[in-house]
């Protein structure tokens, strides 16, 4: 854990983590509404501006804390015990700090950051025929995203798109885009799934906007970093030197294992508070419910250690490549993305055993635990996101290196 100073106020991550827990009561009492206004509402968001915890990831130079990635996660987990909704609308939006920090140039982040205090930005790579033409000075760009998490109260929305490939064939030439609030627009599309109703993952439209070349950031998909970024030279922290592919599923893992400590509170209320069906004894001495209780605490407990273990092991590789023993490359990346998606796995065995053991009567409509199944469905069940269908990427980089095979 870190102990930083931002400008001139010494705060630690133990310190943000408290904030966060002391937000429980309202995330829990909000959730109903975060639900039915399909983002977080405004009560909510204040809540957590006025706690500072939109800043741990930006950098000092521009007002941040710059904590370190497990930092993040820690202050996620409390966010999402409190309201799973929220806590991906919040690891999703306001992350990828880092990646501001890591990919852009001083100029800027400069511009960015300083946009106004919360930086929030989600960074969409599902687009509808997205186009960039090149102008002098930067692009027009247009086109729709979808599952924009985050983009409600946004300062900035990040659009990605693939660019042609080059005439060999190799790598994925992307470009990303960031635009400022009131360039953009959110469009009233989220809400119709069974779940995480109140993430805020709406679409966001970009109608034939400028954007200038310091505001967009080119690179290869396919590619790991070899040596410093722009970011990691200009902070001197190996925070913003690593690559987004190991970094984009923690937030999201952190978000599973807090809304896995969640449905545990649930439970822990449940078998404290009601009997055993034909019984005058509590459920919590009935070893059954002790069984499911325990199991579930080791399921979350494990969640807890491998997104957290991601996070430092994402500034172990990163501080290796700025450094220039050892390249941050795509088997790194597709490895650590596996560890992150084993500890959703973990949440939705917990959350799902403590579902299934409650009894009927606690998955009455409007009651947590219910919620809680439905969004944790959504986590670990999204299309091409689903770990099956990525796990052959971790067997093609490693047996590309250890056997020289090609794929």
């Amino acid at each position: 854990m870190n102990a930083v100073t931002s400008n001139g106020v010494g705060i630690t991550v133990g310190e943000l983590v408290a904030r966060a827990e002391r937000l429980r009561p309202l995330l829990r009492e909000e959730q109903p509404a975060t639900e039915a206004n399909r983002f977080p509402t405004r009560r909510v968001y204040d809540a957590l501006s006025e706690a500072g915890l939109f800043h741990i990831l930006k950098p000092k130079r521009f007002g941040g804390y710059e904590m370190n990635l497990d930092d993040f996660y820690r202050v996620v987990i409390e966010v999402a015990r409190g309201c799973p909704d929220t806590g991906w609308w919040f690891a999703l939006g306001t992350g990828h700090a880092a990646q501001i920090g890591s990919y852009f140039s001083e100029r800027a982040q400069a511009e960015i950051f300083g946009l106004r205090p919360n930086f929030q930005a989600p960074w969409s790579f599902v687009a509808n025929k997205p186009t960039a033409e090149k102008v002098e000075g930067g692009y027009r760009v247009a086109g729709t995203w979808y599952y924009c998490s985050g983009i409600p109260y946004a300062s900035h929305f990040m659009g990605n798109m693939a660019l042609p490939a080059a005439e060999d064939g190799q790598g994925q030439p992307m470009l990303t885009v960031v635009v400022p609030e009131g360039s953009f627009t959110r469009l009233d599309n989220w809400g119709e799934l069974m779940g995480m109703k109140g993430s805020g993952s709406h679409g966001v439209v970009l109608d034939d906007v400028f954007v200038p070349d310091h505001m967009t950031f080119r690179f290869d998909g396919a590619a790991g970093i070899e040596g410093p970024t722009v970011g990691a030279s200009l902070h001197g922290n190996p925070l913003y030197g690593g690559l987004f592919a190991a970094f984009a599923e923690g937030g999201l893992a952190a978000m599973a294992t807090g809304l896995a400590y969640a449905a545990l509170d649930e439970y822990e209320e449940l078998i404290a508070t009601k009997t055993t069906p034909g019984t005058a004894t509590l459920r919590a001495y009935n070893p059954d419910y002790q069984r499911s209780y325990g199991q579930a605490v080791a399921l979350a407990d494990s969640a807890r250690a491998i997104t957290l273990q991601g996070g430092a092991l994402y500034l172990e590789h990163a501080a290796r490549c700025v450094k220039g023993e050892a390249p941050f490359t795509p088997e790194k990346a597709a490895r650590m993305d596996g560890m992150y998606h084993m500890a959703e796995r973990l949440a939705y065995e917990a959350v799902e055993l403590l579902v299934r053991t409650a009894s009927s009567a606690a998955l009455k409509d409007g009651a947590r635990l219910p919620r809680y199944l439905r969004d944790i469905i959504m986590c670990v069940s999204r299309g091409h996101d689903q770990f099956e269908f990525r796990a052959p990427n971790i067997a093609k980089e490693m047996l590309a290196r250890t056997r020289g095979f090609a794929f």
